[in-house]
């Protein structure tokens, strides 16, 4: 429910319970003055001011809980039924009791709980309230003595008609006005194409998420899932046989989606799952599953797409471990896609994926160290918000090279932690630097050849990390020595740092930045290999190369991926 619907029903709420308490004090004041010879003295008169009072406070106080209490919204519709009976109850008793012929009088009070139920519980229990105050008057007529032919009788008897005749007009409108609202709501809120939530839906409830999350205390996740290679589908096959993709893909979403979960279509090729009460590791599960699900499914037209199957690439953050606002979590999962995207597609990644690895892996006493580093890579990424996407991107590459050169799992850990972490150093660096949109001056330069030794001397209080620590320091040396800090030369240079200075190197040329002009991804490549020998390690040239041009086959979206180059000098 949005908020413009509960304000709807809050308001629907409010006029009830005040027209509830209103008619109360209108039945007692015809009580009261039904009996005109009676006269009350100061104790039966505050008797009867609490009678109304208390009774009034009584309503207000229930109505209160079941509209705002979940447990009590439940049993709302017996609530209001009760209500409504109590206040037909009070009508009968004062009708009754009327010392009048004008029996017309107390009679078109029944008006009010019939009116209000046909508000609040639709028209066929305005219909019922409506004979059953028909029936009321017809009986006390007979018990009060007034017989056919006499006026009053037939005032009583068009006072019946007029029960039915507005219930069943005022039910139909309300009828109407709910259908209308949900429709209404449906056309706000519903993506027309698939059927699930759209955008302004996922917002809606990403903040109600959040608000609740903070107020119970409670974890919350996001996933955002993104088509792999849509746009190349839609240009072979159409928008229109796009269209039946995303609608066959929507609904096993939907399948595999967790019973508390909300799914939303994110944006065009975008879909958003939103996780109430979930953990990181619960998220990931999910995310796991739906990716599985994803590319288990035959689809229509799969044979003759151009690619082996249809995968997805997931990204995952979660409140309060990764954000602390709902703006902060949205941007940590769409970094996480983003490298998911960017790193071969098909996978579920979580934002500081590497470093969560890392606090499992670390001893107790490191553990706290490693969440400072976390929280230092989140003071860089605020600083430069490309910093994280590109040591995540550099990780694993790195980490794809060192299996392709047969590296150990205890070493490639390594490798893998290290790529993450060398870029470390820039906290160091001042933001106007990091974000410079052209090229550094000398002095610039000067600061951000700093940025390895900086890096190196933040990990050093790490005991675990020690073996990565000449690979952050040495990640700048070039393989003919023309690099920095140490003007290390070929073999000299640790591999780590070789295996980096490449990555790095191609991440940095393969990724928009404002300095630097734009490359496909063959021109990436090419630019590595033309430093082959001179910057880089030709061993690691070869494979990298070769890691690159198997994953961009097993990938099948051809060779469209941006690129930037700048003459060599990559920051």
């Amino acid at each position: 429910m949005q908020e413009w619907q509960k304000k709807r029903e809050e308001n629907l709420k409010e006029l009830t319970l005040g027209t509830h308490v209103l008619a109360y004090l209108i039945a007692v004041v015809i009580f009261i003055s039904s009996d005109p010879g009676k006269e009350y003295d100061l104790n039966s008169f505050t008797a009867v001011l609490m009678g109304i009072l208390i009774p009034a406070a009584v309503f207000i106080t229930l109505d209160y809980y079941f509209m705002q209490d979940k447990n009590g919204q439940r049993a709302l519709p017996a609530w209001n039924f009760a209500k409504h009976a109590v206040l037909f109850a009070m009508i009968t008793a004062v009708f009754a009791s009327y010392r009048s012929e004008e029996l017309w009088l107390p009679g078109a009070l029944y008006l009010l709980p019939v009116v209000l139920s046909c508000i609040t519980l639709g028209r066929w229990w305005g219909m019922a309230f409506a004979g059953a105050a028909a029936a009321s008057i017809f009986i006390l007529s007979l018990h009060a003595g007034i017989t056919a032919g006499n006026r009053a009788a037939e005032a009583v008897l068009v006072l019946g008609g007029i029960f039915f005749l507005l219930a069943w007009f005022l039910g139909g409108i309300m009828e109407v006005e709910k259908r209308t609202a949900a429709r209404l709501a449906a056309m706000v809120n519903e993506d027309s194409l698939t059927g699930l939530g759209n955008h302004r839906f996922f917002r809606d409830e990403l903040n109600r998420a959040m608000e609740r999350a903070i107020k119970e205390q409670e974890p919350f996740s996001l996933i955002l899932l993104d088509i792999d290679c849509f746009k190349l589908y839609n240009d072979t096959y159409g928008h229109t046989q796009g269209d039946l993709l995303l609608q066959e893909l929507a609904n096993l979403l939907k399948e595999h989606t967790p019973p508390h979960a909300v799914l939303t279509r994110y944006s065009s090729d975008e879909f958003a799952v939103i996780l109430p009460n979930t953990g990181l590791q619960e998220a990931n599960t999910a995310a796991m599953r739906l990716n599985r699900a994803v590319a288990g499914y035959s689809y229509s037209g799969e044979i003759n797409r151009p690619f082996d199957k249809l995968t997805v690439s997931a990204g995952i953050a979660n409140y309060p471990y990764h954000a602390q606002n709902t703006q902060e979590l949205l941007e940590a999962a769409d970094e996480a896609l983003y490298s998911s995207k960017t790193t071969g597609g098909n996978r579920v990644q979580s934002y500081h994926a590497i470093l969560e690895r890392l606090s499992r892996t670390v001893e107790d006493n490191d553990r706290e160290l490693t969440n400072s580093l976390r929280t230092l890579m989140t003071v860089v990424n605020a600083k430069d918000r490309y910093t994280y996407g590109h040591s995540d991107r550099v990780s694993y590459y790195a980490k794809m090279v060192g299996i392709r050169m047969g590296i150990g799992p205890d070493e490639l850990r390594l490798l893998e932690f290290g790529a993450f972490l060398h870029d470390l150093g820039k906290l160091e660096i001042p933001r106007e630097v990091l974000n410079k949109n052209g090229p550094l001056c000398d002095a610039d330069w000067d600061m951000m050849r700093n940025h390895p030794a900086w890096g190196a001397e933040i990990l050093k209080p790490i005991s675990m990390l020690q073996p990565i620590i000449p690979m952050v320091l040495h990640h700048h040396e070039n393989y003919d020595g023309s690099g920095y800090p140490q003007g290390l030369k070929g073999k000299k240079i640790p591999l780590f740092a070789r295996i980096l200075r490449v990555v790095d190197s191609y991440d940095a040329i393969t990724t928009n930045r404002p300095y630097h002009r734009l490359l496909s991804r063959e021109e990436a490549l090419k630019e590595i290999e033309r430093w082959r020998g001179l910057h880089y390690d030709p061993l690691v040239v070869d494979v990298f190369i070769n890691c690159i041009k198997a994953q961009q086959e097993h990938q099948g979206c051809g060779g469209d991926g941006s690129a930037v180059v700048s003459g060599g000098r990559f920051r």
